[in-house]
């Protein structure tokens, strides 16, 4: 059913759920995973939120977790980095796959402000079909 899966990184604990379904799911249909982090630069809900000036640092401690579970399950996973704004950059990439995974809330747990502005997005204008998944802090 699904042969190439995309998967939305961002690093919280709020996008663990989406990773572990994720993996799963290419596990399960022996599907092609490919994460993506992207670095919104100039751009932040938090104000405290730290933001190293290296998108790969970055980027390296968000796929820190799915690194981690993936081996677990023996899946391989692609990982691409790429800067703007992830509903754009995500909605853009989708063509290339079968299904876009991404969790409900993001990095600040600002239910409608990261739904509305990165999830819902993905959702209205993905070429693809797209797996909300809810975390289990909602």
């Amino acid at each position: 059913m699904y042969n190439n899966i995309l998967v939305a990184v961002d690093g919280s604990d709020n996008n663990r759920c989406a990773v572990r379904t994720a993996v799963d799911l290419a596990k399960n249909f022996d599907a092609k995973l490919t994460a993506v982090y992207v670095e919104n630069v100039g751009y932040r809900l938090r104000a405290d939120v730290a933001i190293q000036d290296d998108p790969m640092k970055n980027a390296n401690v968000a796929f820190q977790f799915i690194k981690e579970v993936s081996a677990e399950k023996g899946v391989e996973v692609q990982y691409l980095v790429s800067i703007g704004h992830p509903g754009e950059a995500i909605t853009d990439m989708s063509a290339d796959y079968d299904l876009v995974v991404c969790g409900t809330l993001g990095r600040s747990g600002l239910k409608k402000a990261v739904l509305g502005s990165v999830s819902e997005m993905i959702t209205r204008f993905s070429a693809c079909p797209v797996l909300l998944v809810r975390s289990k802090k909602a």
